[in-house]
């Protein structure tokens, strides 16, 4: 039903932003369709990202991308059994704020737009996990199987750069550092205490082996591909 509800509101977005955009041209909104190629590679949840860009009298730009799970790709490249889940559920929403620089700022172009923007982003998670741990301050407990919520949220501030390639086609790369918190529930069945001897050879603990809330840096790197409406 959640899902049902998301889509179904993002479809709206797209339709009021069209209607809206087509309303306004004269005003100077520009109005653009978005794809994320690299969301497809997210080893923990990969996504077909899409999404859709206003752009008003070319100074501020607002956006909006919901990511739809797809997981054969990341399944056929990823083999690492930390990221191997069932029943694994979720989504990604992303907006985002744009301020393109006046080009007195920059040698820039009518090809080149670089920017600074604000970004928000959830992305929230429900999977299985088998034979696995569950870490309490000292104490480790070794269960059969483990009902586990994630829920992840964060901010990022980047610099970007939009340049248009074809009349109607643009690429948008972007860098720029941030901070997401991660919220982890679980609920496990035949859990029992034992003793626990973490693997060693650099081995990184999944933030899922423990309860609570965690913070972590995040980094804005990627490119988006962009299709000109209006």
């Amino acid at each position: 039903m959640k899902k049902i509800y998301l889509v179904s509101y993002f479809s709206f977005l797209l339709m009021l932003l069209c209607r809206l955009t087509a309303a306004q041209e004269q005003k100077n909104i520009g109005f653009q369709f978005r794809v994320s190629p690299l969301s497809l590679l997210d080893p923990r949840a990969a996504t077909i990202q899409l999404g859709v860009q206003a752009n008003i009298k070319n100074r501020l730009g607002f956006s909006v991308d919901y990511g739809l799970p797809y997981k054969k790709l990341a399944e056929q490249i990823y083999t690492n059994p930390d990221l191997q889940s069932e029943q694994h559920e979720y989504h990604r929403i992303r907006a985002e704020v744009k301020y393109f620089m006046p080009p007195a700022w920059v040698k820039a172009n009518e090809k080149s737009r670089p920017y600074f923007s604000s970004e928000i982003f959830f992305g929230p998670e429900k999977y299985r996990k088998k034979d696995d741990w569950l870490l309490k301050d000292e104490d480790a407990y070794h269960y059969e199987y483990s009902d586990v919520t994630r829920k992840m949220q964060g901010v990022c501030l980047k610099v970007g750069l939009e340049y248009t390639v074809l009349r109607r086609l643009l690429l948008d790369v972007f860098v720029g550092p941030g901070l997401r918190r991660i919220k982890i529930d679980h609920h496990t069945f035949k859990a029992e205490l034992r003793e626990y001897d973490p693997p060693v050879d650099f081995y990184i603990e999944p933030v899922d082996k423990r309860e609570g809330t965690f913070s972590r840096i995040h980094l804005g790197l990627g490119f988006k591909v962009g299709f000109i409406l209006i």
